[in-house]
C-alpha cells in the first residue's frame, strides 16, 4: 500500500507490504535510488515475516525535490528521514536494511536513533566510504580499503551527467553501469533490469533538473566518510557479494570486524541484487532478523 509520509516540510513516498502486526523492516536504497528498485517480488517474499516498507529518498522519484543551493542538506538529514518515516507509520522499532549508501544512512541511524532499531543489515556497504571518494579525486593511499574498479568509477562519473530527458540514452547508460556493478562472476541478465529501470524512469519527477543525482553526492560530501566512532547499538549483519566491483569484499570484512557483526558473503554477487540472488538474500534476512524479533 502506497502512503505519503510528511517529514518536516518534505513529502516522502513510501509503500508497505505485509501485516503491520509483524516486525517492521525498512529498506534503504543507495544514492539516487528509487524505492521501487527493491523489486516487488523481493518485498513480497520478505513480507511473509515482516512488515516491509520501501521509500523514495528526498530528491528521488515521487518524493519532494529540492533546490539544493537554497536548501542544502546532508546525510544526517537523510537518515532523519528514515526515522521520520517510522514515526509516520507509528512504528517504534524496526529492522533497517541499507544497500550501499543506504548502509551509510543506516549507520547514522545507529548513531542518532538507536532506540528505534531492532537490527541493522549493511548490504554491499562499508564502515569506510573514504576510499571511494579518494579514488575519484586521486588521493588514495596504500593503506586505504580498495576502491571501486576504474571502469565503475568512470561509469559513475558518466551516469551523473546524463540528460534524463532522452530515455534511450539514459537507459543505455544505466544498463552499462549495472553491467559493471554486476561483476564478472555471474552473467548480467539485461532483461531483468529493463522493466525496473523503465518503471523508475516513468515515475521520476519530470520537472526536476537532470543533475539531481548530484544533490545526494553533495550531501555525501558533507561527511562523515567513515563510521569508526559508531558503536553497534543493536545486532548488525554485514551482507556482501564476493564479486562487488564498487566496494570489494575487504570492506565487508573490515565492517564486520568493527561492529563485531555476523558476516555473510553471497558467492558471485556483485554490487547489484540480480534476480538469481533474491532467494538467498531473503533467506539470510529471514533467518537473521527473524531470530531478533
Amino acid at each position: 500500500m502506497e502512503k505519503i509520509i510528511q517529514v518536516g516540510s518534505l513529502n516522502l513516498w513510501t509503500e508497505s507490504f505485509g501485516d503491520p502486526a509483524n516486525p517492521a523492516m525498512i529498506l534503504i536504497m543507495g544514492v539516487a535510488g528509487q524505492g521501487v528498485m527493491w523489486g516487488d517480488s523481493f518485498c513480497t517474499k520478505l513480507s511473509k515475516d515482516f512488515f516491509v516498507i520501501r521509500y523514495d529518498h528526498r530528491d528521488v522519484g515521487q518524493s519532494s525535490h529540492l533546490n539544493y543551493m537554497l536548501k542544502p542538506y546532508g546525510m544526517r538529514d537523510m537518515a532523519d528521514d528514515v526515522i521520520g518515516i517510522l514515526d509516520g507509520y507509528s512504528i517504534s522499532k524496526a529492522h533497517l536494511v541499507g544497500s550501499s549508501v543506504g548502509g551509510y544512512l543506516a549507520q547514522i541511524c545507529m548513531q542518532r536513533a538507536p532506540e528505534h532499531l531492532l537490527s541493522v543489515t549493511l548490504l554491499m556497504s562499508t564502515v569506510d566510504f573514504s576510499s571511494m571518494t579518494k579514488a575519484m579525486i586521486g588521493t588514495l593511499s596504500a593503506n586505504d580499503l580498495p576502491p571501486p574498479t576504474k571502469e565503475v568509477l568512470s561509469g559513475l562519473k558518466e551516469i551523473g551527467n546524463i540528460d534524463t530527458s532522452n530515455f534511450d540514452v539514459w537507459l543505455s547508460k544505466s544498463l552499462s553501469l549495472m553491467r559493471l556493478l554486476n561483476g564478472n562472476e555471474t552473467e548480467f541478465v539485461e532483461s531483468e533490469w529493463v522493466p525496473l529501470l523503465e518503471r523508475a524512469y516513468a515515475r521520476r519527477n519530470q520537472g526536476a533538473v537532470p543533475s539531481l543525482v548530484h544533490n545526494h553526492v553533495m550531501a555525501c560530501s558533507q561527511g562523515p566518510m567513515s563510521f569508526y566512532d559508531v558503536k553497534p547499538a543493536c545486532p548488525v549483519l554485514v551482507l556482501h557479494g564476493s564479486a562487488d566491483t564498487m566496494l570489494p569484499v575487504a570492506h565487508a570484512e573490515k565492517t564486520a570486524k568493527h561492529y563485531d557483526a555476523e558476516l555473510k558473503i553471497i558467492e558471485g554477487m556483485g554490487h547489484a541484487r540480480s534476480k538469481i540472488f533474491e532467494d538467498s538474500l531473503v533467506a539470510v534476512l529471514q533467518q537473521y532478523c527473524g531470530k531478533i524479533g
